[in-house]
């Protein structure tokens, strides 16, 4: 009787599971997909935009000594429009913002004769900040530039040092403006002239972090 029992209650277990049908297992819940926060603070990251504005300066053109010949030495002026792009990096510590940043400008600058013109600059500068707020950062930068160069039909590039100050404006998480005011003290040879040259620009901007 007993065995008779245990096989009638296993049969009727079977029975109920075969009409029961299968076992359904719900499907996992999606995946939640949580954006990475890039930048922690309203200066962090890297940077890229368009700047344009002025640049101005003086050249001084010293002849070197020439058996035979006495060219005169003489003091050009220059001024013309600046414009072109620029991309860095910075990270931010509390207010204090360190970076780096490469600039490319395309300038217009002759003297009145035509016989000086500078047509490029190519600034690589570090960059110290202060951010007062999460919108505003007044910086400091200093560095190193080669300028694009043509006295009369001789072509060359003149190198130095850069410095400079700056302000730059967070409109929102992303888009930024700025300005920026860099003089620059560089140097160079062509023919028998040696050239010592100081080198300003004034410059808008208008960037994005990213």
């Amino acid at each position: 009787m007993i065995r008779l029992a245990s096989t009638t209650a296993v049969l009727l277990c079977s029975s109920i599971a075969a009409f029961a049908g299968p076992v359904e297992v719900p499907p996992p819940p999606p995946p939640v997909y949580v954006e990475p926060e890039t930048c922690a603070q309203a200066f962090d990251c890297f940077y890229g935009g368009f700047e344009l504005g002025f640049g101005d300066g003086y050249v001084d053109e010293i002849a070197q000594p020439v058996a035979g010949a006495n060219f005169p030495s003489r003091t050009l002026t220059f001024d013309g429009e600046a414009y072109g792009v620029f991309a860095g990096y910075n990270v931010q510590n509390g207010s204090t913002v360190f970076g780096g940043e490469v600039r490319y400008l395309h300038v217009d600058l002759t003297d009145a004769s035509g016989a000086f013109e500078i047509d490029t600059i190519l600034d690589i500068r570090g960059r110290v900040g202060l951010a007062s707020s999460d919108a505003l950062m007044i910086y400091g930068a200093a560095g190193w530039s080669t300028v694009s160069t043509m006295a009369g039909v001789n072509a060359f590039d003149m190198t130095g040092f850069n410095y400079g100050v700056g302000v730059e404006y967070n409109i929102n998480e992303s888009l930024f403006l700025g300005a920026d005011v860099t003089g620059r003290q560089v140097e160079g040879s062509a023919g028998v002239f040696d050239y010592d040259a100081v080198l300003n620009t004034a410059t808008l901007r208008a960037g994005f972090r990213f």
